[in-house]
């Protein structure tokens, strides 16, 4: 029932005005339909498209910065894994019978193997091993600390103590070597 008075006066509204209030209402409200819809839904919509591509493009930017460092972290990656599994392999070991056992195999006589607990670490023992030797050829104790190092274990050595070089090329002293292995 409104719908037809509006209706009506509508009518009548426009039979009342001039031909040319008429048309000038008749192109003025297209006109004015149009200039709504351009500023209230297409320029948003092409602000939020030119803020999209804006943020795209900061972010491949920041993708493209961290690229390096994630190829270095991949390296780091594929450098620790051996190394943790030779970690894991030591927690079962007698780190001075295998220490022991090495020098025997390369023909270096040691004098002393002492085992030293160290600290801890997420997860992961240090152990502090002292070799004392006496009178041995260098090229032995360079092959057996070789032979540790390369072992399926994770031993790395901390520091040689060479306390007598005599004119045979026979050394004494002391090697220091740190042995790592995962805690129960």
């Amino acid at each position: 029932m409104e719908l037809s008075r509006l209706k009506e006066s509508l009518v009548q509204y426009f039979s009342s005005i001039s031909d040319r209030e008429r048309r000038i209402i008749l192109l003025g409200f297209p006109v004015l339909l149009v200039v709504l819809y351009i500023t209230t839904v297409f320029i948003p919509i092409l602000g939020a498209r030119e803020n999209y591509q804006n943020k795209s493009e900061k972010l491949i930017k920041k993708v493209e910065a961290l690229k390096p460092q994630i190829e270095e972290l991949l390296t780091l990656k594929s450098r620790i894994e051996p190394l943790l599994e030779k970690v894991k392999r030591g927690s079962e070991l007698d780190a001075a019978s295998y220490v022991k056992t090495v020098a025997r195999m390369v023909g270096l006589e040691v004098k002393e193997v002492k085992l030293l607990p160290g600290k801890v670490q997420n997860g992961i023992e240090a152990d502090i091993i002292s070799v004392n030797f006496k009178e041995q050829p260098l090229n032995r104790l360079t092959r057996f600390l070789f032979k540790l190092e390369i072992s399926r274990y994770y031993f790395k050595s901390d520091g040689i103590k060479i306390s007598d070089y005599d004119e045979n090329g026979l050394v004494s002293g002391k090697v220091s070597l740190y042995f790592f292995r995962r805690v129960k």
